[in-house]
Parts: structure tokens; C-alpha cells; sequence
């Protein structure tokens, strides 16, 4: 893959006069959204001007500002009817990696694609034989001059289809013990030798497939931190999942995906928009719960139901609990502190929440709630809701798994006895 020319490291978007405040970032975007600009152009404008994200650093995307601004930012998208910025792994995880993780120079050539949405990023993590111990990855990286040569299966890959390169870990050192012998690379998911088999959900879409690699290559050039390092890289992009997926803005909106590969960035937003199908899979996507509820009671005389409104009540609590948890990300962040368990509480309250909501919405639609498709009751919205909860309490790891991380780190109840955290991997017993 050809890699753009963006000139010297983080060049002056610093000189476009924007204060962060709700103020100067709304006076931006009104000068600058215009339904008649493709997709490519608005976010190339959002890229340039450091407000897609905000958080990022100067030149590559962002302003360097804190957290705060996201909602900022967020609020006046949201008023004002404009796309937000570009959306996925790729930016969920991949942009705060590479800046914890890379060099100046991988900087410079990750960072911008997916501040601009030219490209999108999928995880290459799990494995059919490692799932929740993560650890015992056995998809091989075997060095080859300046390149590395990928064999293996990963599984359950969100959005591999639409996405440019992937952020893979791989096993490039059997003789180290399993957390030891890992490393972590961008890969290019357009090239011979990665074949993708998507997996049909019982929602009707693929969000997830197999991948299978069959000799492809990475640069050593792409490889993130220290050979065999891998697996601080690969805790922390977990970090960033965990606590992303639980800090959804709430604002509502059309979000195509990012990349040339997902074939959008060429259509204007202004037809985005006003063709974008009622299949959301979270209510995010309409304005977080406690929003869609309330509608969809209201619109089927349910507001006046005495259980029906216990429900609006536990959404609206949890969401301004949720709240509360996303200022302390922002506070520890401010602090320099880097996120912890908190991300595994902040996670698993989200997931609560949409089983919660699930329930909610099933309960207000009663017998209508079984028939899904766009011409059902509540366009579908809560159909697809609903046959799309269980996925999410796997993605970004189990419910299961974030409560032995809460009662390990937190309350420090004891850890599973462990038996193989010293023996070479090539040792190992594997079914």
C-alpha cells in the first residue's frame, strides 16, 4: 500500500483561530458544513482544522485540547445536522494506540488516514482457540529481512470487510512464555494471502468475520513498540476499547463507515443523510437510550404506564451515571493517569444498560416487538436493538471477563491460579 506525502510532522493546523469553546467550534462549523460537499471533503475540513478530534495532536488531526471538548464538539455537530467525525476501531483504538505507542515517523503516516477517514481499521485479535485468554494466540509472524510473514485464523473481526489495515498481534517468539512472545503490527488487509469470510448475525448483518492469513506480509516498519512487546500494546488497546464503546456521545446522526473501501467518501453527505436506512444496531445511533425510549412511549400511549416509566427512569439514572464515569476518565486523563479498571466498570455498566434498554423497548412495543423489518413498528429500530445486545456483551471482552478484571483490581478478590505463566509457548498444552 502507497503511502500519501503529508508533508513535515505535525504541520500548522494550530494557525486556524478556534477557541475550545461551544462558541467558536459552532461559528466553525456553520461556516464550513454544506450538504453539497462529499463526504471526503468534510472530513478532509474537520481533519485540517483539528476538530475531528480535538484530543489528538496538533497537525495530525486534533488540537491537543482535553477531553471535555469531545462533547463540545459533539453538541454542535449534533445541532446543527453535520456528519460527526470519522467512526471505528481505526479511531476508537487505533489513532490513541499509535499515539501512546509509535514513533514520530508511524505517527505521521497512521494518524492522518484515520483522522480524514481515508481509511478504516479493524482488530485482529481473537482467535477460535484464544478467546478470553488472549494471551494464547497462536497466529505466527516469522521474520523475513525487513518483513514479517503471517500465518494463522482470528476470528470474530469487526469490520474487516471495509477496513484498509488491521492492528494484529501475533506470536513471534515460541520459545518466551505465552505474554511474552507477542508483537504487535498494522497490517494491510488488501493484499494476497488475507482472505475474509464474513459471519452472518441472527440481525442480519455481518459485522463480524473470519480472517484467514496464508503468507501475507508486514513491514517491520509497522510493527508498534518493541519486538515481543506486543502484549502492553495489546492491554492497552483494550483500555481504549472498553472505555470508548461505554462513552458514546449521544449525539444523534448518520456515521458511514470510514475508507475508501467502504465506497461513501465520494458521496455527498447531504445524500448520505437523506438515504441513510433505519437500521441502527444501538440506540446510540438515535440518541442514547432514555431518548429512544421516551419517544417510542410516547408515540404508543405508554408514557402514562406506571412500569414503563420505572424503565425511563433507570435509563435516565444510568445515563447520568454514565456521565459521572466519563468525568472521571476525563479527570484521570487531565492527571496524567492512565485508565485502569475503571474502563472494565465502565464497560460492563454499559452493557447493563442495553440489556436494560433492550428490555424497555420490547416491553413498550409488546407483541409488535416481534416483527422486525423497516415497515414494523418503530421502524425496526428496536427490532434490530434488540437482536444485536448479545453481540455486544461480547465485543471489546466478555461480561464475564470485565467482572474477573472489577474483582481482581478492585476489590481484590484473588486470581485464578496460574500454571503456565512461565512455560515456552511451543510447551504449552493446546486443544
Amino acid at each position: 500500500m502507497s503511502e500519501p506525502d503529508y508533508g513535515p510532522l505535525r504541520p500548522g493546523n494550530d494557525a486556524i483561530d478556534i477557541a475550545p469553546t461551544e462558541e467558536s467550534v459552532s461559528e466553525w462549523v456553520h461556516q464550513n458544513w454544506d450538504p453539497g460537499l462529499s463526504l471526503r471533503e468534510w472530513w478532509a475540513r474537520l481533519a485540517s482544522a483539528g476538530l475531528g478530534f480535538p484530543t489528538w495532536p496538533v497537525g495530525l488531526g486534533g488540537r491537543q485540547w482535553d477531553r471535555s471538548t469531545l462533547r463540545i464538539c459533539s453538541k454542535v455537530f449534533g445541532a446543527v445536522g453535520a456528519i460527526g467525525a470519522p467512526t471505528g476501531l481505526g479511531t476508537l483504538m487505533g489513532g490513541p494506540v499509535v499515539q501512546q505507542f509509535a514513533d514520530d515517523e508511524q505517527q505521521l503516516r497512521f494518524l492522518p488516514p484515520l483522522a480524514n477517514g481515508t481509511e478504516g481499521w479493524c482488530q485482529l485479535f481473537s482467535e477460535p482457540g484464544a478467546g478470553s485468554d488472549l494471551a494464547s494466540v497462536s497466529t505466527r509472524a516469522e521474520r523475513d529481512g525487513d518483513e514479517w510473514v503471517i500465518n494463522g485464523q482470528k476470528v470474530w473481526t469487526s469490520g474487516s470487510t471495509d477496513s484498509a489495515r488491521g492492528m494484529l498481534v501475533a506470536r513471534t517468539d515460541l520459545d518466551a512464555p505465552k505474554h511474552r512472545g507477542l508483537s504487535y503490527f498494522i497490517i494491510n488487509m488488501r493484499q494476497p494471502g488475507v482472505e475474509i469470510r464474513p459471519l452472518r448475525q441472527m440481525n442480519g448483518q455481518a459485522h463480524f468475520s473470519e480472517v484467514f492469513f496464508t503468507d501475507a506480509r508486514v513491514s517491520d516498519s509497522d510493527r508498534i513498540s518493541g519486538t515481543n512487546n506486543g502484549w502492553a500494546v495489546t492491554v492497552a488497546t483494550l483500555s481504549f476499547e472498553r472505555s470508548g464503546l461505554s462513552a458514546a456521545d449521544g449525539t444523534p446522526g448518520v456515521r458511514p463507515p470510514a475508507g475508501e473501501v467502504a465506497g461513501f467518501l465520494d458521496r455527498s453527505v447531504g445524500e448520505i443523510i437523506a438515504t441513510a436506512r433505519t437500521t441502527h444496531s444501538l440506540p446510540e445511533d438515535t440518541g442514547g437510550t432514555f431518548t429512544l425510549l421516551r419517544s417510542l412511549s410516547t408515540q404508543h400511549s405508554r408514557d402514562h404506564d406506571t412500569n414503563i416509566r420505572q424503565h425511563l427512569a433507570r435509563a435516565y439514572s444510568r445515563e447520568r451515571i454514565a456521565g459521572f464515569m466519563q468525568q472521571r476518565a476525563t479527570a484521570n486523563a487531565k492527571a496524567g493517569r492512565a485508565a485502569g479498571p475503571e474502563a472494565s466498570l465502565a464497560k460492563l455498566f454499559w452493557t447493563q444498560g442495553l440489556q436494560q434498554g433492550r428490555d424497555a423497548g420490547t416491553a413498550i412495543l409488546g407483541a409488535h416487538g416481534m416483527v422486525v423489518g423497516p415497515d414494523s413498528a418503530s421502524g425496526g429500530v428496536v427490532q434490530q436493538f434488540a437482536l444485536t445486545i448479545p453481540s455486544a456483551r461480547i465485543a471489546g471482552g466478555s461480561d464475564e471477563i470485565q467482572r474477573n478484571i472489577i474483582g481482581e483490581r478492585v476489590l481484590g478478590l484473588p486470581k485464578d491460579i496460574v500454571v503456565d505463566a512461565d512455560v515456552p509457548f511451543r510447551q504449552l498444552k493446546r486443544s
